[in-house]
């Protein structure tokens, strides 16, 4: 490599750890923000860290979709803790997403399924292979 060449890369690294670097100052910031106000709903959390990834800086070229309200809507991660309460917030949540973002029934389980961490993650895998080995077709829509 050239002397320009390490030159203009070594450049573009600065630049990333730059931007990087004003990401995580955002998040903290949002983090801190959360500490303070526990009443913040987590839909609005999900908004305003879509926003640190769509900022102006944003090198890696991606845009957001131009839908109804110029903003990515995501489903949040379930672990699986023996808290009914806290399941059926989140899978109202889950609903309410759903319903925005018009999707299809028979992709819903594979999204649901793709948020599950821990408890829940070793719940779907078990039950998911328990019905591979009875036979059973897989899990391809939810029932009501």
């Amino acid at each position: 490599m050239s002397n320009e060449e390490l030159q203009a890369s070594n450049a573009a690294l600065k630049a990333q750890v730059e931007y990087l670097a004003k990401q995580v100052a955002q998040l903290t910031k949002m983090k801190m923000k959360m500490l303070e106000t526990p009443e913040e709903s987590d839909e609005e959390l999900d908004v305003e860290a879509q926003d640190v990834g769509n900022s102006s800086n944003n090198t890696s070229g991606s845009s957001c979709d131009k839908g109804a309200s110029d903003f990515k809507v995501d489903i949040l991660t379930f672990e699986g803790k023996n808290d009914p309460d806290e399941f059926l917030k989140w899978l109202e949540t889950v609903e309410r997403v759903f319903d925005f973002k018009d999707v299809p029934e028979e992709k819903k389980v594979k999204l649901v399924a793709l948020k599950l961490r821990k408890y829940a993650s070793t719940w779907w895998s078990n039950l998911t292979s328990k019905r591979r080995r009875e036979g059973k077709a897989p899990v391809k829509t939810r029932l009501r």
